[in-house]
């Protein structure tokens, strides 16, 4: 009997920028790379960086995406939309 293949792990980690109130902040989280629809550069944050208020310690040339997700859901990630994509990438195809 045929043992049936092992599931990839579909997960990775990013780091999200969230909006609490007036101020923003940075935290990991963990997506379901399967359930990715679409990412696009984030012209908004990216300016919202330059402006300052972002959490200091980001690169000046820092670069931001906004990632869809199947369920219509969007967030703000660090990262371009291709580094995304690669990482992604990497973890469904190993």
């Amino acid at each position: 009997m045929l043992n049936p293949p092992q599931s990839k792990n579909k997960m990775v980690k990013l780091v999200q920028v969230v909006k609490n109130a007036d101020q923003y902040h940075l935290r990991e989280i963990v997506i379901n790379s399967a359930h990715i629809m679409t990412m696009v550069a984030d012209p908004k944050a990216a300016g919202l960086h330059a402006s300052g208020l972002l959490p200091e310690g980001l690169h000046d040339a820092q670069q931001f995406s906004r990632v869809t997700f199947t369920n219509g859901k969007q967030i703000t990630v660090i990262g371009t939309p291709e580094l995304i994509g690669q990482k992604a990438k990497n973890v469904l195809h190993g």
